[in-house]
């Protein structure tokens, strides 16, 4: 992890921080996420802060230690989310959510390190598989995931649309057991 950037595990108290982050989510990569800035409940401080309190459910994030007197002290640069599905049928499965990586800070690691505490912690819940949808349009986020293991499983046409654009939906699959067989 670069120097002055650090992994923390969302508690409610960081919702605030992580609504400012995804504000600017929405912005810079529309085609990644189903929400808009208008519409988004990722964007209520509230829910954010209820889903962040119960159990088998994580937010990731990479926090900019700069001096507190900075405006940009604990700034959150990056995040991923994760939830362990509810549905007893569908309890083995968790699903990665809102990988994002400010602009200025891809390139030096901070979406594997995010996603293999994610993964980690999808371990920890004793889950059998991790599923994820990524954009065609996010071809370095693809890349990472097949990097990590993921499978491509399905593709959805056209799932995204911005003004005339539209993008496909990518599904892909890690089964943990074989992170396992792999060691």
């Amino acid at each position: 992890m670069p120097d002055g950037l650090f992994i923390i595990d969302l508690t409610p108290d960081d919702a605030p921080r992580y609504v400012d982050l995804r504000r600017r989510m929405l912005v810079d990569a529309p085609w990644a996420f189903m929400g808009t800035p208008e519409n988004d409940r990722a964007l209520d401080t509230a829910t954010v802060a209820k889903r962040l309190a119960e159990p088998f459910n994580d937010i990731f994030a990479i926090e900019r230690d700069t001096e507190r007197d900075s405006a940009e002290a604990n700034t959150l640069v990056a995040a991923v989310g994760l939830h362990r599905r509810d549905a007893p049928k569908f309890a083995h499965r968790a699903e990665v959510w809102g990988v994002f990586v400010e602009p200025a800070h891809r390139g030096r690691g901070l979406a594997r390190a995010l996603m293999t505490a994610a993964i980690n912690r999808a371990q920890q819940w004793g889950v059998d598989y991790v599923d994820l949808a990524v954009s065609e349009n996010s071809l370095r986020a693809h890349a990472l995931y097949l990097s990590l293991g993921f499978e491509p499983w399905g593709r959805e046409p056209a799932t995204t649309q911005i003004g005339d654009d539209r993008y496909d939906e990518i599904y892909m699959c890690l089964a943990l057991g074989r992170l396992e067989e792999r060691r």
